[in-house]
């Protein structure tokens, strides 16, 4: 009889679901952010549209997340691909990734407002940094206890664990622009963001991608 805490192909299964619907929620919260102006304080058409240009940084950062949740979803559902099945410990650790994911509408609302601060920008790297952490430990967790598909080969293990790695290396590049200015960091990791979800077929490219 199979014990509640074995590893199982349905454990596996629910991370999954309740993955989808984290990220479905966190998509919806960080568009959320970006408000209409109040009817009342626009007259002339001018004013309206002032008031969207005003909006820039809101879909400057929105944009970013955007691209953040997508690449990570990407990731998350390889993962979840190449894992057969999965235990407690795994799914608690899939539980702290989403618990990040979930946090980014807060960091990304704070980096729209406070665009101009490094502190902003630090804190939304933390954010992305924490993510890449937690990515790292469930798919080392996952292969040190035997949990992957079996036709999951060495190759393919290294290749995910230098994407991971090779993503968090220019993130702290790009977060480190930031000493220079924030809107520098912004906009590297959004062109970094836009690279990972194209996926040039050029070969310097996925060489430094991974």
């Amino acid at each position: 009889m199979k014990r509640p805490l074995e590893a199982s192909a349905e454990g596996r299964g629910r991370i999954v679901g309740i993955t989808d619907g984290v990220f479905a929620i966190a998509l919806t919260l960080i568009v959320l952010e970006i408000r209409v102006p109040a009817h009342e304080a626009i007259h002339p058409e001018r004013d309206l549209l002032a008031a969207i240009a005003a909006l820039a940084p809101r879909f400057l950062t929105y944009a970013l997340s955007f691209l953040t949740l997508t690449i990570f979803w990407f990731g998350q559902q390889a993962q979840h691909g190449l894992i057969a099945k999965s235990d407690r410990r795994l799914a608690t650790l899939n539980l702290c990734f989403l618990a990040f994911i979930a946090l980014l509408p807060f960091s990304t609302d704070l980096l729209a407002d406070f665009l101009e601060f490094r502190t902003a920008m630090l804190v939304y790297w933390l954010n992305l940094l924490m993510l890449g952490v937690t990515l790292f430990a469930s798919w080392r967790y996952a292969e040190k206890n035997g949990f992957l598909a079996e036709d999951v080969d060495a190759e393919t293990s290294r290749t995910v664990y230098l994407r991971i790695v090779k993503a968090q290396i220019l993130w702290a590049v790009g977060a480190a622009l930031c000493l220079i200015t924030p809107l520098l960091s912004v906009g590297f990791i959004l062109v970094v963001q836009l690279v990972y979800a194209v996926t040039p077929g050029a070969k310097w490219v996925r060489r430094i991608i991974g």
